[in-house]
């Protein structure tokens, strides 16, 4: 990314090390907002494959339409009472989307979904979830997404982040386990899950082996959203 090193470390750092609030859309929102932020995150999430597979064309299409979700978010919210955080967090999301406008520009594409993903962390912290543990696994989502593309991106220059990213998520882990543990019916889920874990804190310290096990726990989290 062309963001110098450190500072990149320190916005990350600030935006996603702090504990997931609640819903800031929850009250005083007009009903269209879920929606949005549902169609953001799916679009952001799909965004952030075409990215990896160097398609600039379909990336483009995606940033778009993530465009005009926060255009129609921005119109849901000046038609509602003046609320600071959702302003500050609008703001945000600009920013990100700055962000991942210049990266493409660049055709720094790992750069552009580190980005993306970033934006990808405020919608979970955005979105009203019906239960925490649903919050949480979109969580795990976007922690294993953002292990698999800073090791990408240089493991060396972030290797703090990436061991802050590990410590979260498996705290994050062991509050889903918590509630699958109580239906015997997904004992299998929450061994698969601890294998998971396990590998990616034991193994070896090899990129490519740490990009692998993260992308094995993103399907199993896709998994785990439909179970749950």
């Amino acid at each position: 990314m062309k963001i110098i090193p450190c500072i990149q470390s320190i916005i990350l750092a600030v935006v996603v090390t702090t504990s997931i609030p609640p819903s800031v859309f929850a009250s005083e929102q007009h009903v269209a907002i879920p929606a949005v932020l549902t169609d953001m995150e799916k679009h952001t999430q799909e965004m952030i494959g075409s990215l990896l597979a160097k398609d600039g064309a379909t990336s483009h299409k995606y940033f778009q339409q993530i465009k005009d979700d926060v255009k129609q978010l921005h119109e849901q919210m000046e038609a509602g009472r003046f609320n600071e955080r959702r302003s500050r967090e609008l703001l945000m999301t600009y920013s990100w989307m700055r962000v991942i406008g210049i990266e493409m520009s660049d055709k720094s594409w790992v750069g552009a979904a580190v980005a993306a993903n970033q934006l990808s962390a405020m919608l979970v912290q955005t979105t009203h979830f019906p239960t925490l543990t649903r919050r949480d696994v979109a969580w795990l989502y976007y922690l294993g997404r953002e292990v698999e593309l800073l090791t990408m991106e240089n493991p060396e220059a972030n290797a703090d982040l990436l061991d802050v990213r590990l410590i979260t998520l498996e705290n994050t882990w062991k509050r889903v386990r918590k509630e699958l543990i109580k239906d015997f019916r997904k004992k299998p889920l929450v061994e698969q899950g601890d294998a998971l874990l396990k590998s990616l804190k034991q193994q070896p310290k090899q990129p490519a082996q740490i990009i692998s096990s993260a992308k094995k726990l993103l399907t199993f989290v896709q998994q785990l959203r439909n179970s749950i």
